[in-house]
């Protein structure tokens, strides 16, 4: 009984991890995609609001990568160990 209890756990943590890695990356798409002109650009107030609006993006961007990666992980492994 405890170790459904764990592998339950294992998979919900894992889709977890997976719902908010998406939700990260889709916000970050949409900012920048708002940030666009007519050209195609992305407009940014000055230097330093492009590389702090720049840094902090691709930070998140990487972060919510491992945490997509990282739930995949223990989705497959609830799902293995669970059969």
């Amino acid at each position: 009984m405890k170790t459904q209890i764990v592998h339950h756990t294992t998979l919900v943590i894992g889709a977890a991890l997976i719902v908010t890695a998406l939700v990260i990356r889709t916000a970050i798409s949409r900012r920048r995609f708002n940030r666009r002109s007519i050209t195609g650009l992305q407009l940014f107030q000055s230097f330093w609001h492009w590389r702090i609006t720049t840094l902090i993006e691709s930070f998140l961007n990487f972060t919510a990568t491992l945490m997509l990666l990282a739930g995949v992980f223990l989705t497959a492994c609830g799902i293995y160990t669970n059969h």
